[in-house]
């Protein structure tokens, strides 16, 4: 998962493998048998600009990750949560980022330099 370490600077010490085309899920490196694809945390997604990180997944990644967090107030995150897109003022490189609110890691976005894309499956949208 060189992808974690370049983008967060940090890879949770668990066995990651591939889930389908684009999926990857994670567990526990002492699960990690031939019986591995029936187990573990849904991490996130290839996508053509990086790597799609689910909640589960921001949380795992988002508690040691030293670089890659957009922190949101309490405004944005109401917003974030019911499925918009933030503009954010902000001087950061395009690409994806962990969404946090205070304690809560909140999946993930991709940043194009003006608005930061909300990339929440719908069913996860309040």
């Amino acid at each position: 998962m060189s992808f974690l370490r370049e983008r967060f600077g940090y890879v949770p010490d668990l066995h990651f493998f591939a889930s389908g085309k684009r999926k990857v899920r994670a567990v526990v490196k002492e699960g990690a048998d031939e019986r591995a694809d029936l187990k573990g945390v849904y991490v996130g997604k290839k996508a053509p600009y990086g790597f799609i990180i689910s909640v589960e997944g921001s949380f795992l990644v988002g508690r040691g990750a030293k670089k890659g967090i957009i922190e949101l107030n309490d405004e944005e995150f109401d917003r974030w949560m019911s499925g918009q897109d933030l503009e954010l003022r902000e001087d950061l490189p395009k690409g994806v980022y962990i969404v946090k609110y205070q304690e809560v890691f909140a999946g993930s976005g991709y940043f194009n330099g003006r608005v930061l894309k909300n990339l929440l499956p719908r069913v996860r949208i309040q």
